[in-house]
């Protein structure tokens, strides 16, 4: 990888291209990312399915239950921060930018139909993520759905199901390789992305 770098847009490149593969198989290292929200003055960290890419806009989506906390954190203050790390890629790319809920009714239909049932039935429970269960044995945690999604529970998914939208204004991009690591910054200006190497 590093012998394709020459100028800082094309280690920035490199990334967007590693991320454009990551929604096209779950064995891509980029397949999840760590998603850092702010709520009442502290930070908060959760893994996410990464799950649509717009490359030419560089926006970053994924799907969530509207009734999880990260949705009142992205309430609260849409500045969020996120980051991928590819262990054999050795490649860490961060972003950081704003998040809201995507309100084009078509996008989220076409996003929750193309989900695996198995995804879909997440969105079906009626505890909502996050609650508290007063079983205290795994024999008393609310019972696992079955598929096929009965008609109500299909709906309750549904009504459940929300994506997110991400838009990066700045992205941070670290190359390890022993023989020196290579680091670029690039930020969202109004005429496209400028990208500048930066100590590692």
């Amino acid at each position: 990888m590093i012998e394709k770098i020459s100028k800082p847009d094309d280690l920035f490149a490199v990334a967007l291209d590693e991320i454009a593969k990551a929604t096209t198989t779950a064995k891509h290292e980029f397949h999840t990312f760590t998603l850092g929200t702010v709520h009442q003055g502290a930070p908060h960290l959760r893994t996410v399915v990464f799950r649509k890419f717009e490359r030419e806009q560089v926006n970053i989506l994924f799907h969530t239950d509207i009734r999880s906390i990260k949705i009142n954190h992205l309430q609260e203050c849409p500045r969020v921060s996120l980051l991928y790390y590819g262990y054999t890629l050795r490649l860490q790319v961060s972003f950081s930018g704003l998040a809201y809920i995507e309100k084009d009714p078509e996008l989220t239909q076409y996003q929750f139909g193309n989900s695996s049932a198995d995804a879909q039935k997440c969105y079906a429970y009626e505890a909502q993520p996050g609650s508290k269960i007063h079983g205290k044995t795994k024999e008393e945690l609310q019972p696992d759905i079955q598929l096929p999604l009965t008609s109500d529970q299909l709906l309750t998914a549904k009504d459940n199901f929300v994506v997110v939208r991400i838009i990066p204004d700045q992205c941070d991009v670290l190359c390890l390789h022993h023989s020196g690591h290579i680091r670029v910054r690039a930020n969202r200006k109004p005429e496209g992305w400028e990208s500048d190497f930066i100590s590692a």
